[in-house]
């Protein structure tokens, strides 16, 4: 028995809603948290303890005991907690951004939890934001962290799930395409889906959902911010974009225990090399969706960042209109 990875000291859980404990094996553990114990038996397999939901506050301490064993966390915060997902341009780290390290900021609201493909990929325990390690932060979680912090007073987790070079396939489950009715030829699509050092990943139906997203569901979050297209942008594959990001939507949404999760979409912004039908069509697609699902809305990044590179510098005009939806939608 033992506790999922994202389960550690300085974490976030999210506010005003069921809190929920998971983890996998076969065995007993009580669950200590704010007064409350649970207990659970299983099998095997993914159990989870649920406690009610509660407003804005900490440090608390979790307590899990599993007779063998009592694992202890602390300085945990219940607050808002988002889940930045997608391609690159997500993956971006601040050392890359336009910002000067000497502009960076200590937070001891903000907290960060990246998961990776593998275990030596993620990190071991939640960050509690230190200007001297803002480097390594996707620069969008962060700038975005650090706003949302300041105007909502309140603690503010960023869970980090993307993957550089990963095509929508590789977030959804296997044979979802399939049930859409989608089947486009290998040959027309981007050659991201082939090219050897992307193929872990692109290649193996469902490889990223199952091996990065499905390790932190159904951890509780406000809302789901993806930036992801890149990988997807032949005409073929952009004409169907839209379908396929409304089932992603739908299947993260039961994943994640909520019907009504909120999605942002960043919209790609222009890149001049790639003016042609695919990428307009891409854009297209993810400004579309907002006008398809409730509950969905689409950030344009086009005007706010460069367009002489596909990793724009400046993220700062992007996270800024993320912040500013979910101050006006989201809470």
């Amino acid at each position: 028995m033992k506790l999922n990875k994202i389960f550690s000291s300085h974490m976030v859980l999210k506010a005003n809603s069921p809190i929920r404990i998971f983890g996998e094996g076969a065995g007993e553990v009580t669950v200590k948290f704010n007064g409350t114990a649970k207990s659970v038996t299983s099998d095997g397999g993914k159990w989870i303890a649920e406690f009610p939901e509660m407003t804005y506050g900490g440090p608390y301490t979790l307590e899990a005991d599993f007779g063998d064993r009592t694992e202890v966390y602390e300085d945990i915060y219940v607050g808002e907690v988002f889940l930045f997902s997608g391609q690159s341009n997500m993956a971006f780290r601040m050392k890359e951004e336009s910002t000067p390290s000497e502009n960076y900021k200590s937070c001891p609201m903000l907290r960060l939890f990246e998961t990776g493909m593998h275990e030596d990929e993620s990190f071991t325990e939640w960050l509690v934001c230190d200007k001297e390690s803002v480097d390594v932060w996707t620069a969008i979680g962060y700038l975005t962290g650090m706003e949302l912090a300041r105007k909502l007073g309140v603690a503010v987790g960023v869970i980090v799930c993307a993957k550089g070079a990963s095509i929508i396939e590789s977030w959804l489950p296997a044979g979802t395409l399939e049930k859409i009715g989608i089947n486009i030829p290998i040959e027309e699509k981007h050659g991201d889906h082939t090219y050897e050092p992307y193929i872990e990943w692109n290649s193996e139906e469902a490889y990223l959902y199952n091996n990065m997203l499905m390790q932190i569901a159904p951890y509780g979050i406000t809302g789901v911010i993806w930036y992801q297209g890149e990988s997807d942008s032949t005409v073929a594959e952009a004409l169907v974009y839209c379908d396929e990001l409304c089932e992603l939507i739908r299947i993260w949404r039961c994943d994640f225990k909520n019907e009504n999760l909120p999605f942002i979409i960043i919209q790609l912004a222009d890149y001049d090399p790639r003016t042609d039908d695919g990428w307009t069509l891409i854009q297209k697609a993810q400004s579309d969706i907002q006008q398809k699902m409730n509950g969905v809305t689409t950030v344009i990044s086009k005007d706010v960042c460069e367009s002489n590179n596909i990793h724009p510098q400046t993220k700062s005009g992007i996270a800024h209109r993320v912040s500013r939806v979910i101050l006006d939608e989201f809470i």
